[in-house]
């Protein structure tokens, strides 16, 4: 019977354990769980960068582009020397793609469907591993609901954590499988099975390397494993360095032709080294990194998509950033030393083990942009091992003061795992929309040029130019080395209609971003506001022969087209943009207005229509349409459609002419 189930009435107790007993019941039912726990998420809107890696992904789209996913980068088109070789994940959403075009909830489900996959795996690893049921099963349940987990469960763009470490986690219980068969080798079919086991270890961890990149310590893994439990008995120490190498060996071998595939991929990618900070920069900052993503999982609290840990250099920082964090770490090694002592086996160490060396990837600081090293997501597969090391730690709590150590037990999980809930619930709110996930970064890490400049972008683009200007402005000042902080600020002056200073500084603009197809087409769209059509076409004609399905170039530049009154020539790129993101308000209504100032009001209706039916809220979806009522003679709807576009800004002065001129009728 569960220990941790004793204060419950015995027959309630011992019927709920004989069913929980059973993975068949267990495994749907923590599934379940976690789904509820996420379900909100299925309303969040598509964020951050989802919009260049699904929404503005020239890629998904057809599944013909499925062996172009495996020779590019992800993100080829948004700037070069990104390094991400993700061709799994491409192929997870072209899936996506067929199946809900780019309706945000059905992304959202493939997501929390991906963690529930998780999940299972974990409960079959931690059993595999030799971990005891009920243990295993709470294991299971902690890594379920953990909070730390937001970010790539909420965030569609991150579900490449959860997909690699599915597939880790599977293709290590698939060793292990394996591995255990070895004990009767005797028998052909036990040989086959050996064999079987084998091959779908190595299949699964050539997912998760096509999936991302921290499945390459996958061999490490197994090495460790493989030291910690020779499968020769009383082996030396030298044979069993030997037979470890020789386990982690064909994992060792699938990991190299993964990255000589990957390198032929990437092959004119740049990376992102940072020349202003040297390995010394990066040894003086890891023991805080490393001590945030510990705390992190200790007391997940101020979870955000955006923290902020800049390179550690000033000699006065170091007690407080250096010398405690590392006191605080070693520690923490001496205390799961002494722990899997006192176990007497290598359960807590290779926990342990899994937990550091997962994170190993994510420790290269000089991979990431100066202060950009701490994410949630990279803890996703690492926390398998803080999963299995929090549920043994649960099980073992003793009897204290009268009471039973089965009550302590059975206490501590409701409220630790009540407490997840209730932190995940609350916090996996702020991934909901751009604006909210920008907002949070930025009350929690001020200092975020990121939070910052993206911040601003969304004040600018909700009409609060002065707001968007000075948070901007205060981002160049503050962060100089920042590449995008000009392009930030050249947008928010340029929306607020100052274009001299706007050109100045889209002239700094990182070179890198506006070689990109994306880049170009944004810039294009940034010309054309200024009435700088010639660049802005230039621009559109270099993006469009390279990639005619590039929903951002097809906007932007079919938009420049209707600013510069080519109608036709508008109707063209935003029919097709059309086409390509169907369920976006914003192609349909600049459609619809191509189509209007083309004196084709009859064909325009529709799509203002659909667009002021998908976004209410934007004011001039509202004014246009009442202008396409106006003119095919119903007055009763432009009127209520005037007073909509004047509820949501009362300072448009054309709306107010128009409506106080049709009420004087």
């Amino acid at each position: 019977m569960d220990e941790t189930l004793g204060h419950l009435e015995p027959g309630a107790s011992e019927l709920l354990a004989k069913y929980l007993r059973r993975p068949t019941f267990l495994l749907p039912l923590l599934g379940l769980v976690t789904f509820v726990v996420y379900s909100g998420s299925l309303s969040f809107d598509f964020v951050w960068d989802d919009w260049p890696q699904i929404v503005n992904s020239p890629i998904i789209r057809t599944w013909s582009n499925l062996p172009r996913a495996f020779g590019s980068d992800l993100w080829y088109h948004v700037a070069r020397q990104q390094v991400y070789y993700r061709p799994l994940f491409v192929a997870w959403s072209m899936l996506n793609y067929t199946l809900f075009g780019l309706r945000p909830w059905g992304w959202h489900l493939g997501a929390v469907l991906l963690h529930v996959g998780a999940v299972t795996a974990v409960f079959w690893l931690a059993r595999q591993l030799g971990v005891e049921y009920w243990t295993a099963a709470l294991a299971a349940l902690i890594f379920a609901l953990h909070p730390i987990h937001i970010e790539p469960v909420t965030w569609i763009s991150a579900a490449s954590d959860t997909m690699v470490t599915m597939f880790a986690a599977l293709a290590f219980a698939a060793f292990l499988n394996g591995r255990d068969t070895e004990r009767n080798p005797s028998r052909n079919s036990e040989r086959k099975k050996r064999t079987a086991w084998r091959i779908a270890s190595l299949a699964l961890l050539a997912c998760a390397l096509l999936t991302k990149e921290m499945a390459v310590v996958f061999s490490a893994l197994v090495g460790i494993y493989a030291w910690l439990r020779p499968a020769e008995k009383r082996a030396s120490p030298g044979r069993r360095v030997l037979g470890a190498a020789r386990e982690a060996a064909p994992y060792a071998v699938v990991t190299l032709a993964y990255a000589l595939l990957r390198k032929h991929a990437l092959l004119h990618a740049t990376g992102q080294f940072n020349p202003n900070h040297g390995m010394m920069d990066v040894a003086r900052t890891l023991p805080l990194v490393m001590s945030i993503y510990l705390r992190q999982l200790l007391v997940p609290v101020g979870i955000t998509g955006l923290y902020y840990t800049p390179y550690v250099t000033g000699a006065g920082a170091i007690p407080s950033q250096v010398v405690e964090p590392a006191a605080v770490l070693g520690a923490v090694l001496i205390g799961l030393w002494y722990w899997n002592r006192r176990e007497g086996n290598s359960i807590v160490a290779f926990a342990g083990s899994w937990l550091l060396v997962g994170l190993a990837p994510a420790l290269y600081l000089r991979n990431f942009s100066n202060g950009d090293f701490v994410r949630d997501r990279y803890m996703y597969l690492p926390s398998i091992g803080f999963a299995i090391l929090a549920a043994i730690g649960l099980r073992r709590l003793p009897s204290i003061r009268g009471w039973s150590a089965q009550a302590m037990q059975g206490c501590a999980v409701v409220v630790l795992c009540g407490g997840y809930v209730c932190a995940s619930i609350t916090q996996q709110v702020y991934w909901g929309s751009d604006l909210l996930m920008l907002m949070r970064g930025q009350a929690l890490y001020p200092g975020n040029p990121y939070a910052g400049a993206g911040l601003a972008k969304e004040y600018s683009q909700r009409g609060a130019h002065e707001r968007a200007i000075e948070l901007a402005e205060s981002v160049v000042r503050g962060h100089p080395d920042y590449g995008y902080g000009p392009l930030a600020l050249a947008e928010v002056y340029i929306h607020a209609g100052r274009f001299e200073e706007g050109r100045v500084w889209l002239d700094r603009v990182n070179p890198d971003y506006s070689k990109s197809e994306m880049g170009m087409a944004g810039l294009a769209g940034l010309y054309g506001q200024m009435g700088d059509y010639e660049r802005a076409f230039a621009l559109c004609s270099e993006i469009l022969d390279k990639e005619p399905n590039l929903y951002s170039a097809l906007y932007n530049c079919g938009n420049t087209h209707l600013m510069d009154g080519q109608y036709r020539e508008a109707e063209q790129l935003l029919s097709r943009a059309v086409q390509l993101v169907p369920e976006q308000a914003a192609p349909k209504h600049f459609l619809g207005r191509a189509l209007l100032q083309d004196g084709r009001n009859a064909e325009a209706q529709p799509y203002l229509l659909q667009a002021a039916a998908m976004d209410p809220k934007v004011w001039d979806y509202h004014y246009w349409l009442a202008v396409s009522f106006e003119g095919s003679g119903n007055m009763s709807a432009a009127r209520a459609e005037y007073r909509q576009a004047l509820q949501l800004n009362q300072n448009s002065k054309e709306a107010k002419i128009r409506l106080t001129a049709l009420e004087a009728k």
